[in-house]
């Protein structure tokens, strides 16, 4: 009785077990099922168990790799972008399109340890309409904790601190900050938020967008590694100019 799934590998017993008269069984006569029946009865709710953990796993593989595509066709536009304004905004366009989360914002440490340098903050904050924010170190750690690992807020019940006076005030319910590393350093994060409670929560699993947030720093890295290189070797032919 512990084990009926026994009988779908030994079916000429059940068989027999079936054919059993049930006068020369030692049980006596009820309203409730025979024991063969008890037996097959609770074989078919085992495998409609099975079947509805399966049926499950199946609809879990399939969003996962509905995610793991949008994902990956962001990850594939954002490295392959050149300027820092255009990257971002097809960022947030994406994400909005994809994933239906209606508030982004993209925070950077404006600090001279990272490659960030403080005359970002002038050249591309106006291009991008507030979608792009600048953070001082101390500020960003402490919305980590400490923790190099995403932060959830399933509840907010006062309004957010990410999401300034620029956004529609008690619009956001959950949020999820996603830490954004440049060799092992917090260099920025996304910052992402729900009008639904509990949208974002703890169990969550991040792993798919700390894994953006790397492409993300490794492209801005790239971004402004070409901005350097292309200034240098401007300010290198006015030279030569002037030599010449």
């Amino acid at each position: 009785s512990e084990h009926p799934e026994f009988f779908n590998d030994y079916p000429d017993l059940l068989d027999k077990i079936k054919s059993i008269d049930e006068q020369d069984i030692p049980i006596r006569n009820s309203n409730t099922l025979s024991l063969s029946g008890r037996l097959i009865k609770r074989a078919n709710e085992d495998k409609e168990r099975l079947q509805s953990k399966l049926d499950w796993f199946v609809e879990v593989y399939r969003v996962n790799e509905a995610i793991h595509k949008h994902l990956f066709e962001i990850e594939h536009l954002i490295l392959k972008s050149t300027q820092l304004d255009q990257m971002v905004k097809q960022l947030v366009k994406e994400i909005t399109l994809r994933f239906k989360i209606p508030y982004i914002l993209l925070y950077l440490v404006d600090n001279a340890d990272n490659y960030m340098e403080h005359k970002l903050e002038k050249k591309f904050s106006k291009k991008l309409d507030g979608l792009l924010r600048f953070t001082d170190l101390a500020t960003i750690n402490s919305w980590f904790n400490g923790n190099l690992k995403p932060a959830l807020n399933s509840e907010i019940k006062i309004p957010s601190k990410l999401f300034d006076k620029a956004f529609p005030k008690g619009n956001i319910k959950s949020e999820c900050i996603v830490p954004m590393l440049n060799h092992g350093i917090i260099c920025g994060a996304i910052a992402l938020g729900a009008t639904k409670p509990r949208h974002f929560h703890d169990g969550l699993r991040t792993e798919y967008l700390e894994r953006m947030a790397d492409r993300l720093a490794i492209a801005i890295d790239n971004i402004l590694l070409i901005d350097r290189l292309q200034l240098e070797h401007s300010d290198l032919s006015k030279n030569n100019r002037i030599s010449a």
